[in-house]
């Protein structure tokens, strides 16, 4: 049994309010989920084959985007990828918070997130994407195309190899979210772009 210590002062005010048992028992149940998943992957996730898929794709994707990456226009793409893998991560823990899905498999044993997904799959090709398509035309195109890859390849095969699982969701709810993740990332850095143009700064892209 996971034992809980909580201060003085915390108990006095969750016992003035009501909810001391129920604060307790919440803790008590996140650090029976911690023992489990800990335990889990250091006993059937590390090293098996999802493990290793996960961990080629994370490499693999990241040395890609050294090789093709434009370090002439290093500020603004590297801030595509931090709003795009942040905008991932914040969406994945609401998810994940409200049940909607799971991931069996991850790299490391202290999240229940998918982080080569949100550190590397998301923000790798949003990178390239608006690196390579400047007009809005051209990126508009690439991002539904890789959208519709997304939703009717990609998530299918992870969900296949169990390292996803969608349980009050399906995988075509994924793409308009894609998409206007994708739009609001490239409209804030042609935004940025544009005021560094104003004050005195190169432009990016095209328009």
């Amino acid at each position: 049994m996971v034992h809980v210590y909580i201060s003085v002062k915390y108990k006095a005010y969750f016992t003035e309010q009501g909810g001391e048992n129920v604060v307790t028992d919440i803790i008590e149940t996140l650090e029976k989920l911690n023992v489990l998943q800990t335990e889990r992957y250091w006993e059937n996730v590390i090293f098996s084959y999802q493990w290793w898929i996960l961990l080629i794709i994370f490499v693999s994707l990241w040395i890609i985007w050294f090789i093709l990456f434009d370090w002439t226009r290093i500020n603004f793409i590297l801030l595509v990828g931090f709003l795009s893998s942040f905008l991932a991560t914040l969406m994945d823990e609401v998810g994940i918070s409200l049940s909607l899905w799971v991931y069996p498999y991850s790299l490391t044993p202290f999240t229940d997130r998918m982080n080569v997904v949100d550190l590397a799959i998301i923000p790798v090709f949003y990178m390239l994407l608006y690196q390579y398509a400047r007009r809005w035309r051209w990126y508009i195109m690439m991002l539904a195309l890789l959208s519709l890859f997304a939703v009717f390849v990609a998530e299918p095969i992870f969900s296949k190899l169990y390292m996803y699982m969608p349980l009050r969701w399906e995988y075509w709810y994924s793409g308009p979210i894609y998409v206007v993740m994708g739009l609001f990332v490239k409209w804030v850095v042609d935004k940025v772009n544009n005021v560094s143009l104003k004050n005195g700064g190169r432009i990016d892209n095209d328009g």
